[in-house]
């Protein structure tokens, strides 16, 4: 990609982010991309931050509640993807307290449902590690799971 200058560089970032909800680590991105001088790069995150295009709490929350409630992601992957974007710990703190333990507990109780109807084991204690596989991969937490996948194969 050839050079863009920041006026053309700005007026295409306003026009993703009117569309995407975008993180200023995902815009910094963008403008390596666009090579843009490294000197504009935080005048025009700036300017869309101070214009309400980028705002990473507002991002950090809504990539949370979307990686959850769609993705049934777990809270330590939501945290995982979040800090790989750079977003400050508070605004993780801040996301992650969106999303409840009922909601936690309903959500990995329901896909390790359907897990369990597609996976084969020869004993018990392959289907449990299988099971506890599954979810910690979604990033459900470790009791949490262990404690889900024991009732349900309790009550086979």
């Amino acid at each position: 990609m050839k050079q863009i200058t920041p006026e053309k560089a700005l007026i295409r970032l306003q026009k993703l982010c009117s569309v995407y909800e975008k993180c200023s680590y995902d815009i910094r991105q963008k403008l390596i991309e666009y090579k843009t001088e490294s000197s504009k790069i935080d005048e025009i995150i700036q300017k869309l931050q101070s214009a309400g295009f980028v705002d990473d709490c507002r991002f950090a929350c809504r990539f949370a509640r979307t990686k959850h409630n769609i993705s049934k992601w777990g809270k330590q992957k939501i945290e995982y993807q979040l800090r790989t974007k750079q977003i400050s710990e508070t605004l993780i703190a801040k996301a992650l307290d969106e999303i409840s333990d009922e909601s936690c507990s309903r959500i990995i109780a329901d896909e390790l449902a359907k897990k369990l109807k597609t996976t084969k084991a020869a004993s018990q204690s392959e289907m449990v590690a299988k099971l506890m596989k599954f979810a910690l991969s979604r990033g459900y937490d470790y009791l949490l799971s262990y404690e889900t996948v024991k009732n349900m194969l309790n009550k086979m």
